[in-house]
């Protein structure tokens, strides 16, 4: 049965501002890497050593960001928790323009990326406002905000160009605090969700780490968020080493960013269209695995044609990029499943800990990137990420075929 809040036409502005918080934040993301050619000389290093710092030390906190509250220190409070991740996401953008170290920058980088603990606060927020059959569509708005914040970064970083890198960021961060503002504003915890979570944890259950499901929704998401964070944090990179130019660069990662964004909301719908008449939580677990194998599969298709065409004229790689920017039909049904594939007591502590493992790729993906640039060259990276989209096709099916207990 519906709640109150799920019936209510405001469940709409939730999702909204949500995704609207989310784009503001992962402007960060690209903003950094293109405009790290204009920071190095201030930070004494090269443009190249710059984006490795500061990709690799963003990417290590998208990671660690799932330890802050995989015990559930905010299942009941989750504007809370929105507001510690917003903190150590604007806080920095303001400090490093201030103190240009490379070793701060580390430091603050790793900070910001802690503001990806946000993919489960609301996993876990939308779901109160939305049922079963709408959950996806909802978290398109916050997960297609990935490639949209990617995207949008592009844009400032172009239209700012005349502007100094730290003005740049100061702008930037006085946008990321209008987005926080306009959130924290007008968003509401579901009452009928916080006492529903309450009276559910004052009785017996086991931790969420017991329960398998944990892990095996955890890896099928491994292999997306090492391509997704690894493309998003170096595909300017490999703009440029293809020769591409500045103002090519900007507009390959608006492009990539606007095709992600679309693709979330293709993704969801699609997945919400295939659960609306189902009613036990393994055919809604099976329902979105198809949408998710499709999603792995365009990412893979996406990385074959990078590799194979993306040298030979800059609309090779638009097109690439394109098809490579419809993984993001895989997030809003992945985060979607919170409330399918775990008990109430421990949806918030599971949410967190699938977001940890699968997150993991977060960290290692860029800084394997990273570090095997110089020795496997691009396409040795590609291929790395390749056999990881297949594996992630391959891991989906086996999980559609287990019988492992729902609830």
């Amino acid at each position: 049965m519906l709640t109150e809040d799920q019936l209510s036409g405001y469940r709409w502005v939730m999702a909204a501002i949500a995704g609207l918080l989310m784009t503001t934040s992962f402007i960060s993301l690209t903003a950094f890497g293109i405009m790290s050619t204009r920071m190095a000389s201030a930070f004494g290093i090269s443009s190249s050593t710059l984006s490795v710092y500061g990709v690799d030390a963003f990417s290590i906190g998208l990671f660690v960001a799932f330890f802050l509250g995989h015990g559930g220190i905010f299942d009941e409070r989750l504007k809370t928790g929105v507001l510690v991740a917003q903190i150590f996401l604007i806080v920095p953008q303001f400090l490093i323009p201030i103190f240009p170290d490379p070793y701060l920058l580390i430091a603050l980088r790793f900070f910001q990326g802690l503001m990806i603990m946000m993919l489960a606060l609301f996993s876990i927020e939308l779901e109160g406002w939305f049922p079963p059959k709408e959950r996806a569509r909802s978290l398109a708005f916050t997960l297609g905000a990935i490639s949209l914040g990617s995207a949008a970064g592009g844009i400032l970083s172009g239209a700012l160009v005349k502007f100094s890198w730290q003005q740049t960021y100061y702008i930037t961060g006085i946008i990321m605090v209008a987005g926080a503002v306009i959130y924290f504003i007008l968003a509401r915890d579901s009452q009928s969700q916080r006492v529903a979570i309450s009276k559910a944890k004052a009785g017996k259950h086991e931790s969420a780490w017991k329960n398998p499901v944990v892990i095996f929704m955890g890896l099928i998401q491994f292999p997306l968020t090492w391509v997704l964070f690894a493309i998003g944090g170096y595909l300017s990179s490999y703009s440029y080493h293809l020769g591409y130019s500045n103002a090519q660069t900007s507009n390959l990662i608006i492009v990539w960013g606007v095709s992600g964004f679309v693709a979330a909301f293709v993704g969801a719908i699609l997945g919400d269209y295939l659960v609306r008449e189902k009613t036990s939580n393994r055919e809604i677990l099976n329902s979105r695995l198809l949408i998710m194998t499709i999603a792995d599969i365009m990412m893979a298709l996406g990385i074959i044609l990078m590799i194979l065409i993306g040298r030979f004229s800059y609309y090779d790689l638009l097109f690439a990029a394109i098809v490579n920017g419809f993984l993001m039909m895989f997030p809003p049904n992945f985060w979607a499943l919170p409330g399918n594939v775990f008990p109430l007591a421990i949806v918030s502590s599971g949410a967190f800990g699938m977001g940890m493992i699968s997150n993991s790729g977060d960290a290692i993906g860029p800084f394997v990137t990273s570090s095997l640039i110089s020795d496997l060259g691009w396409e040795g990276v590609f291929i790395i990420m390749l056999v990881l989209s297949i594996f992630g096709i391959f891991l989906n099916v086996y999980l559609s075929r287990t019988k492992m207990p729902l609830p």
